[in-house]
């Protein structure tokens, strides 16, 4: 499998057709090779940032939502909530636009996008001498409407930050830590989909998460989390590269070709110093017997990387996920369509973990990605009555959890119920018990954190998030939110700014962060940027206030919470 993919001209989305150049905003934009130039020069752009670019002038003055850009630009992938958001952070920086002030384009709070620059044809011809159609429009101002949320659903926004993310994108490279001694440190990355039909892509991306899974049980060895492999689908980023950016001493690379009823899977463990194949393998067999091949395949990867299993891991590894092939199946589309981070796929999600369970009543981890659908809607702010819908999470992870006690998940759902009860210490020993299941779970060791940082542990929470960081090096935002966190808690203040300012930069409309960097700015005496600060936070949220919020900051000490909530109304936000 080669790691240079090249690159792959944009098309239109209505017309499948190469886009001839146009201009926007006195930038001439050339689909083809990925290019923008405008007075400061000649700026390249990635093949997805310049999809995106294309679709909204192709929808210039209409409103594009989050959901339909993954649905148009990444069709049946999973992305995380910041892939959308960073890309059009590049477009910003590209055409030196603002998002407070913006002139190319303009975030709608809450809904999406829109392109509110003039856009106009080049006239040039593409290769086939014909011009491609865009659209043209005036230029457009104004927010439009605010979105008006209910009080239930922005405060359960508010009270979590957005769930860990499964499969990040696209996020700053955090501060390296180092491997772990004597552990070798492995990137799996995304298998490629080898299937004429791209509605198969769910699958490869499901061995790839399964393999991941069952070698990050494995305390001998140092597995970087899905949320920062999953970035390098499109890349054509080398072994080196992905050494120096992750961290690792390997890369498994693979592609998977599924026809009918058969199955050929191809692997290769590649040292990243020399960049030459350490181990390959080529596995063909059926549908019937691919729990097989993945015993198979995770057994080689661990023989290759010479490490030594411990009994029990040979016990957890031994354990297959179910004996119903199709129920797997499903389970696969499940993890596919909650990935989305939409309401209309979380139950679509839900619908297929639910299927997967009518097939196999014992099917472990379809009960706990059943759990994550409901977790999600009350952390998404999808429910009116999101402490039901916490409570029946917590109820299929605790079944989930009799039937399998080795999947992390379910102790995961556990700290965060927990946690939002007050119930500190039954939080922690959850996340404990995530992480001796796992040793590499980096969400487990960030949810950790989060958690001793309530319980007023905070240099114990910042040890926890080096590791998370570790072993997820490109981050979401909402690992960098419990950073801005536990420095508040240690009293960091100017440190705490920075970083929810890093968090803002990735994503503007992250709330949470919003909140918070408006009550340190007005604690510490920046009284004009809390303003503007929370004058943003009224146009996220015009329900606001802050009487709501008791229950969102479940701090052990007092102290930290009235320090908070001083720092709100200090920036003149509503108290009721």
């Amino acid at each position: 499998m080669s790691f240079s993919h090249g690159t792959q001209a944009p098309f239109s989305s209505n017309t499948m057709q190469p886009v001839a150049p146009f201009e926007v905003a006195g930038y001439r934009v050339e689909p083809s090779i990925l290019r923008l130039t405008g007075a400061a020069g000649e700026v390249r752009l990635e093949s997805k940032t310049m999809q995106v670019l294309v679709y909204l002038v192709e929808h210039a003055g209409r409103v594009v939502s989050r959901s339909e850009l993954e649905e148009r630009i990444w069709p049946g992938r999973i992305v995380t909530e910041d892939a959308v958001t960073n890309t059009i952070l590049k477009l910003r920086r590209a055409f030196r636009d603002s998002a407070r002030h913006p002139h190319v384009i303009e975030t709608i709070p809450k809904t999406g996008y829109r392109l509110i620059a003039e856009v106009v044809p080049c006239g040039e011809a593409n290769e086939e001498g014909k011009v491609s159609s865009i659209s043209t429009t005036s230029k457009v101002r104004g927010w439009g409407q605010p979105v008006v949320w209910t009080t239930g659903a922005f405060l359960l926004l508010l009270l979590f930050l957005s769930v860990w993310s499964y499969l990040g994108k696209d996020q700053p490279a955090a501060n390296r830590i180092g491997s772990a001694p004597g552990k070798p440190a492995v990137a799996i990355l995304p298998f490629e989909n080898l299937a004429a039909d791209s509605e198969q892509d769910y699958f490869a991306d499901g061995i790839t998460a399964d393999l991941i899974t069952d070698l990050s049980k494995v305390s001998g060895l140092l597995v970087i989390a899905p949320g920062s492999v999953f970035a390098y689908r499109d890349s054509d980023a080398g072994p080196r590269q992905i050494s120096s950016e992750l961290n690792v001493d390997y890369v498994v690379v693979g592609s998977i070709q599924r026809s009918g009823d058969r199955l050929r899977v191809n692997v290769q463990l590649i040292n990243t110093s020399d960049e030459l194949t350490h181990w390959g393998e080529r596995y063909e067999t059926v549908m019937n017997d691919v729990f097989v091949m993945q015993d198979r395949l995770t057994a080689d990867v661990i023989k290759a990387l010479k490490v030594e299993l411990i009994p029990v891991e040979r016990e957890i590894l031994a354990k297959r996920p179910t004996a119903i092939v199709v129920a797997y199946d499903y389970y696969l589309r499940g993890l596919e369509a909650h990935g989305h981070r939409s309401r209309e796929q979380n139950l679509s999600a839900r619908e297929h973990f639910a299927r997967a369970i009518e097939l196999d009543p014992a099917f472990a981890r379809a009960y706990a990605g059943l759990a994550m659908t409901h977790s999600r809607e009350a952390i998404d702010g999808w429910t009116a009555t999101p402490s039901r819908s916490l409570e029946q999470a917590a109820r299929l992870a605790e079944t989930a959890a009799k039937m399998d006690p080795s999947l992390p998940q379910v102790y995961f759902i556990s700290g965060q119920a927990n946690l939002f009860r007050r119930r500190h210490a039954l939080a922690i020993e959850a996340t404990q018990r995530a992480i001796r299941v796992d040793p590499n779970y980096a969400d487990a060791y960030a949810l950790g954190a989060w958690i001793m940082n309530y319980a007023g542990r905070a240099d114990e929470a910042r040890t926890l998030m080096d590791q998370a960081m570790r072993l997820n090096p490109r981050p979401t935002a909402s690992y960098l939110e419990v950073l801005g966190e536990i420095r508040f808690a240690q009293g960091q203040y100017d440190e705490s700014v920075v970083m929810f300012d890093r968090v803002l930069h990735i994503n503007p409309n992250y709330m949470r962060a919003r909140m918070w960097i408006t009550a340190i700015l007005a604690y510490t005496g920046a009284v004009d940027r809390a303003e503007w600060e929370a004058t943003e936070l009224m146009v996220l949220s015009p329900g606001f206030s802050i009487s709501q919020l008791e229950f969102a900051f479940p701090f052990k000490d007092p102290r930290v919470r009235e320090a908070l909530l001083a720092g709100l109304r200090k920036a003149g936000l509503p108290n009721e």
